[in-house]
């Protein structure tokens, strides 16, 4: 990163690259009556991959706005980009970990000697 660069480009370049992975992944669609397409499409939902390809959907139109000089549009892809993102992580999250978030670390170190 250079001192000259855009904190917003250096930000949707981020998250291409975090949501890469999304590259081979579909979006979620079915048709009346494909009762698998629709199932498999609603997994796809719960698990939060559907969130993934959007997050990156949204980070690649978000570079393409600022190619263009829409920098108004490129911060609301970049925020529409890391909401998907955190709802995502959040899916896949367990339960026991957002608690352990919020308690503190142990303390460290050995037991005095009295």
């Amino acid at each position: 990163m250079t001192i000259d660069s855009d904190p917003l480009f250096d930000r949707l370049t981020m998250m291409v690259e975090k949501t890469k992975s999304a590259e081979n992944l579909f979006h979620g669609a079915w048709w009346e009556g494909d009762v698998a397409g629709k199932r498999r499409a609603l997994d796809d939902m719960a698990a939060g991959r559907l969130q993934w390809i959007s997050a990156r959907d949204f980070a690649l139109q978000g570079l393409e706005a600022l190619e263009n000089g829409d920098r108004e549009g490129a911060l609301t892809c970049a925020w529409a980009c890391t909401d998907l993102y955190i709802a995502a992580i959040e899916i896949r999250i367990r339960p026991e970990d957002r608690r352990a978030l919020g308690e503190p670390s142990k303390k460290r170190g050995r037991p005095r000697k009295n």
